[in-house]
């Protein structure tokens, strides 16, 4: 049976408006110093589009899980891994509210390579590592420093 993992499209909006905000936000910044409305409009365009680039279209991927291989295609590049040969580890982090999910592969003699799984959404990121066999395991750190002071 073959699993496809591939970007939410939620996730996609989600990150639009986040770099909505962004290009804004660094737009207000700079209209204290540029006083050109065309200027303005135009490192506006350029902040969003360089947001799209980097943190959306550079991250969009569909993986798929066919019985002991795992693809990753990325734009056109794709990658293939035989599970049994290939080390996974996966971290998932909160912040704030967001969850990032990271995918580390290793092929036998060869380099971790990092997939960012972010825009598949932590839902579908925890049912790709169910399917690879990861299962629950968790190491939850303790960050908070209340017995220092106590």
């Amino acid at each position: 049976m073959k699993s496809v993992y591939k970007a939410r499209p939620y996730r996609v909006f989600l990150n639009l408006l986040f770099g909505l905000g962004a290009a804004i936000f660094v737009t207000a910044i700079a209209s204290f110093f540029v006083k050109s409305t065309v200027a303005g409009f135009l490192l506006f365009i350029v902040v969003f589009a360089a947001y799209v680039w980097f943190i959306i279209i550079n991250n969009l991927i569909t993986i798929e899980l066919d019985g002991r291989t795992l693809l990753i295609k990325k734009g056109k590049k794709t990658e293939k891994y035989d599970i049994d040969k290939t080390s996974i580890r996966a971290v998932t982090k909160t912040s704030r509210g967001e969850t990032s999910c990271k995918l580390y592969l290793t092929k036998e003699g060869g380099t971790e390579e990092l997939v960012d799984c972010e825009l598949i959404g932590i839902t579908k990121f925890m049912e790709l590592l169910e399917e690879l066999g990861l299962g629950e395991t968790v190491a939850k750190l303790n960050t908070s420093h209340q017995k220092d002071l106590e």
